[in-house]
């Protein structure tokens, strides 16, 4: 019994000895070097996939402009077949797969062969399967740049009263691409459509559309666009109905413009503004008529109409057709022989040299019946002569005593000598 306890109490003092620790160590490196050695003299196989495929013009074709526009994003797989330690490693950037384009010299749809390399030609593996897929289809093309105009079709209702325009933040577009997309382009739209009725301004995205010729919508795949949206304004406003208003230049003070006597066609016309302007506005005025142009006759003038600063005018009518008929009026011939010389600088005179100018006056006739040539002054204006000397010849206006319905009609010139007093 005491020999037993003995042999265990020997067996437990080895277990713990450094010597017995070395024996294990040696043992479980034996065992793992045994291992590996058997491990790695295998061959073992791998697939390796998400390969990218390069596709490779010719520099030739590359300098002519070509480009792959489809078909660069592809990806491939295969096996490979090696030691074990060597495969283990490997990932898809150790191998290049390329698609064979050297002989592509033209624009065109291209089945192209794909064949591997070892990126590092020593490495101890080799590749033991075909590439899959075999072959790809790929676009080739000129690149084409162009700018277009976008056409704003942006959808919606107004309330009554109320008139709405669009304003995009671009009026145009860049888009590069292949060639024979770009050329399919007719026009571009920023189109949406909003729901609902608006009686106040708003914005919105629009999206970029691209139409051929026959109206179809173009795939965008190909192409790069500067933008993809644009952002469309929808201004609101309340909208009014206001006269149109002729005016005069040189109208005799004392000459009524009676409603038979003139007409405005059209009368009126839709005005778009903010409430404080259209609240203070019934009217709005057309280009005015110089008198001085007229005689007693019946005239027509198709006259501008003059919209006020942060009005729009949405009757679409830019232009107003006024008739004038002054042929109850009458006239007389006089022979004027009283000038006036106005606006002569300091240090200057003047010696009026025209003797009378033969002019025809045009007014109602019981002040025309009474109006003598003594009524009438000719007025010569020489502010704008700047200083000149000598004889002159300057443009004359008629001042008409006791005749404030009357007026000359045409342009006149009088003589006179300018000097320094």
């Amino acid at each position: 019994m005491k020999e037993n306890k003995s042999k265990r109490s020997r067996f437990r003092a080895f277990v713990q000895s450094t010597n017995f620790l070395f024996i294990v160590s040696i043992v479980i490196s034996l065992v793992i070097w045994i291992y590996m050695s058997i491990s790695t003299g295998n061959d073992t196989s791998l697939t390796i996939s998400d390969i990218p495929v390069q596709v490779e013009l010719s520099d030739e074709a590359v300098n002519n402009g070509l480009q792959v526009f489809s078909g660069s994003d592809y990806k491939a797989l295969l096996t490979v077949t090696g030691n074990r330690a060597v495969v283990g490693s490997l990932q898809a950037s150790d191998i290049t797969v390329k698609a064979a384009a050297n002989y592509v010299d033209s624009a065109g749809n291209y089945t192209l062969y794909l064949n591997a390399s070892k990126n590092d030609p020593y490495s101890d593996f080799q590749i033991s399967s075909a590439i899959k897929p075999s072959t790809i289809d790929v676009f080739i093309d000129y690149l084409r740049e162009a700018t277009f105009d976008i056409q704003e079709n942006v959808v919606y209702k107004v309330d009554d009263g109320y008139y709405a325009s669009t304003t995009l933040s671009s009026k145009t577009i860049y888009i590069t691409g292949p060639q024979s997309e770009v050329s399919k382009i007719s026009k571009v739209v920023a189109a949406a459509n909003i729901d609902g009725t608006l009686n106040s301004s708003r914005k919105v995205n629009a999206d970029i559309i691209l139409y051929d010729a026959d109206g179809k919508e173009i795939n965008t795949d190909l192409l790069s666009l500067d933008f993809k949206t644009v952002e469309a304004a929808i201004s609101v406003l309340p909208e009014k109905e206001v006269s149109l208003k002729p005016t005069f230049t040189n109208l005799p003070s004392g000459l009524q413009i009676t409603d038979d006597m003139i007409s405005v066609e059209p009368s009126s016309i839709l005005l778009a503004g903010t409430d404080d302007v259209l609240n203070k506005t019934d009217s709005v005025n057309l280009a005015p008529i110089d008198f001085t142009t007229l005689t007693n006759t019946k005239s027509i003038f198709d006259l501008a109409v003059e919209i006020p600063t942060d009005c729009k005018n949405i009757s679409n009518t830019s232009t107003a057709k006024v008739t004038l008929d002054l042929s109850s009026l009458s006239s007389k011939k006089l022979t004027v022989e009283k000038f006036m010389v106005q606006g002569l600088a300091s240090g200057y005179s003047a010696e009026v040299t025209q003797k009378n100018l033969e002019v025809t006056v045009y007014g109602t006739s019981s002040q025309i019946d009474s109006l003598s040539a003594s009524d009438i002054t000719a007025v010569i204006d020489v502010s704008s002569s700047d200083g000149m000397k000598g004889s002159v010849s300057m443009p004359v206006t008629f001042n008409i005593e006791n005749g404030s319905s009357c007026w000359v009609s045409g342009s006149y010139k009088a003589n006179l000598t300018i000097s320094e007093s």
